[in-house]
């Protein structure tokens, strides 16, 4: 199951630059990229730091309307290809409006609390299981593998699972 954590609440609602957020971001991308490069996949070079509040709260929405994956596909797609600030309301209702959610959802997930309430449920329940980073993945309630990680890590613990074998 995904649950949208906001890791980084203090970040002004219109995003910021990123090199004001994280000052080595440029070595950052660069290891990003490097690592997105032996799998295929590209990187741009992110200028903005995202406050994600809004954007968390539509992928629940999305969740509920049986979008998720789509939306979530496009959010990371637009973040992470095509550097577009998710902060904006504008630039979210584009991204949801390329995955069927039309701009009236999108203001009514904004509407009411119901979904900020998710997040704030979320939240707590991360702070329960300790996670302080994304993305974590929680495995058979047994394993939490936190960050980017590749295929043959997922293998080797669900091999491991298999065979019943908790050491890693």
């Amino acid at each position: 199951m995904h649950r949208g954590f906001e890791i980084h609440p203090e970040v002004p609602e219109d995003g910021m630059p990123l090199t004001d957020y994280f000052p080595n971001a440029h070595q950052m991308f660069g290891q990003l990229k490097a690592m997105g490069q032996s799998y295929g996949v590209k990187f741009n070079t992110l200028m903005m730091m995202p406050n994600t509040n809004k954007a968390l709260q539509l992928a629940e929405y999305a969740k509920s309307v049986n979008k998720s994956n789509e939306f979530n596909t496009a959010i990371y797609k637009a973040t992470f290809v095509d550097d577009i600030n998710i902060s904006l309301i504008s630039e979210l209702k584009k991204i949801a409006s390329s995955v069927g959610i039309s701009e009236s959802e999108v203001d009514q997930v904004y509407a009411t609390s119901k979904y900020k309430d998710i997040l704030e449920n979320n939240k707590v329940y991360c702070q329960e299981q300790n996670i302080t980073s994304v993305p974590t993945f929680i495995i058979n309630d047994q394993i939490s593998l936190v960050g980017a990680q590749s295929p043959d890590r997922f293998k080797d613990v669900f091999n491991k699972l298999e065979n019943k074998t908790t050491t890693f």
